[in-house]
């Protein structure tokens, strides 16, 4: 509750009788601009707000809405107590949210992170545990974005390993922040009868007229950012199937024209045909990391242990290790 507040000047105070949830109410009527959308959106009768909205400004012996046959506007009480009411709103969510987080993660409990499925995903593990020491790890898979955000507001992960591709780059919503740790080549695995299966290198205007294929429901981003870069090449509209792995390696074996974007390093799945670099790079996945106000984890060390983490496994692991010689400075040379 409130605790009231002398008013200037004129010997009213503010009386002990409103609270956070008759703010909240008042703030969804002037949002709604009119009682029965608000009902609705409260979950009450229209009545049943009218009642509590009297009750409120007989508490307060002044109308804070001025009702016509337009609907309801704020009085000039109802303006100042609008304003002054978003932020003790705002305020009244974060407590509620450092409250939820603190039960969800009480201490000593395990550190959550999320992670987009990739070669990173096991190593950012790792780098976590050792940047926060006593606290076991607990890695979690996530492949949307929606899924993310909330994960990361609510606290059910602390950070998160993702990616996102150029035109179809991530945007945080309020209180989350991003981090860029680097940027990986997408090179493409070409059925072994394709025209350019014996290239070290080409151009993406010289796979006009192949059949694109995709892991399906991996990467929602990424479609797109092939789909647009295709376009740029010259390539026209070109349709992408997006099929099981099973289904798309046999794909690849059957379709001479078959094309399948494949990251530069190597997951340790065998692969039906040979892998071609793009020239100029045109496809490319960034390497981002996630967290939210108030996360325990020291991001900074984070990303620079990751980097230093990923160099090895990256040199290893890379698909085309002449190429990456001749094309230094890429995440995982």
């Amino acid at each position: 509750m409130i605790s009231p507040l002398i008013g200037p000047g004129d010997g009213h105070s503010w009386p002990s009788e409103i609270d956070v949830r008759h703010l909240r109410l008042l703030d969804a009527i002037a949002s709604a601009g009119s009682l029965a959308t608000a009902a609705t959106a409260l979950g009450l009768s229209q009545p049943a707000l009218s009642a509590q909205l009297h009750r409120v400004e007989r508490a307060l012996e002044r109308t804070v809405f001025e009702r016509d046959r337009h609907g309801i506007r704020p009085t000039a009480l109802g303006v100042v107590l609008l304003k002054h009411a978003k932020r003790v709103l705002a305020a009244a969510d974060e407590l509620e949210l450092a409250i939820r987080r603190f039960h969800r993660a009480p201490p000593g409990s395990p550190l959550r992170i999320g992670a987009f499925p990739t070669v990173f995903a096991e190593t950012l593990s790792g780098v976590v545990a050792a940047a926060t020491p006593g606290r076991p790890v607990e890695l979690r898979t996530m492949t949307g974005r929606t899924a993310l955000f909330t994960a990361l507001l609510d606290g059910t992960v602390e950070l998160a390993l993702y990616v996102d591709h150029p035109g179809q780059e991530i945007v945080p919503p309020e209180g989350v922040h991003l981090l860029p740790v680097g940027t990986e080549p997408v090179f493409v695995l070409v059925s072994p009868d394709h025209p350019v299966a014996e290239r070290g290198e080409v151009s993406l205007a010289e796979l006009v007229g192949s059949a694109w294929w995709t892991v399906a429901g991996v990467d929602e981003g990424f479609r797109d950012h092939l789909t647009d870069q295709c376009a740029r090449a010259g390539l026209g509209a070109i349709t992408v199937r997006e099929v099981e792995p099973t289904a798309l390696w046999q794909a690849v074996r059957n379709d001479p024209r078959a094309v399948v974007p494949v990251p530069s390093l190597d997951s340790g799945t065998t692969i039906p045909g040979p892998v071609v670099a793009l020239r100029g790079v045109p496809l490319r996945t960034r390497y981002l990391l996630l967290w939210r106000d108030g996360s325990p984890v020291e991001v900074a060390s984070v990303r620079n242990g990751l980097m230093h983490a990923i160099s090895e496994p990256g040199a290893i692991r890379h698909r085309l290790p002449d190429w990456a010689a001749a094309n230094p400075g890429w995440l995982g040379t």
